[in-house]
């Protein structure tokens, strides 16, 4: 009997900690977002039971998602306000010489030429005469 009372009160205890820790977790980040600048904050709990914290400040909107029972944080995403969202979906190519971020330097396409595929098929053709 005494081992049952036990172990339903640790159980409790368990489950107690486990939503204490959720909720001491969502209080600091809430508090380092507030301490970073954002004065609007909203935490809510996505369909999967994890913990939305969208906050904004100084021109940008802020979303943290994390496992409550475990304290990961699965997403971090900062977006501008101010933004008009066009660039947002951009594809790098790796081929335009104007794209963001790009160089230019890149190697070419398939119908580049390359020399040193043509050294290479030379030393091979040599290869094969002297052998």
């Amino acid at each position: 009997m005494q081992r049952r009372l036990f172990l339903s009160c640790a159980s409790a205890a368990l489950i107690w900690a486990g939503g204490a820790f959720a909720a001491d977790l969502q209080e600091r980040i809430v508090a380092q977002l507030r301490g970073q600048g954002f004065s609007e904050i909203r935490v809510s709990r996505t369909l999967l039971g994890r913990t939305r914290i969208v906050a904004h400040g100084n021109g940008v909107e802020r979303e943290i998602i994390f496992n409550p029972r475990t304290g990961e944080i699965l997403r971090d995403l900062w977006d501008d306000e101010d933004d008009d969202d066009e660039d947002d979906a951009e594809l790098f190519d790796p081929r335009d010489s104007h794209a963001p971020g790009g160089s230019g330097g890149g190697r070419g396409g398939p119908n580049e030429d390359d020399e040193d595929e043509d050294e290479d098929e030379d030393e091979d053709e040599d290869e094969d005469e002297d052998g």
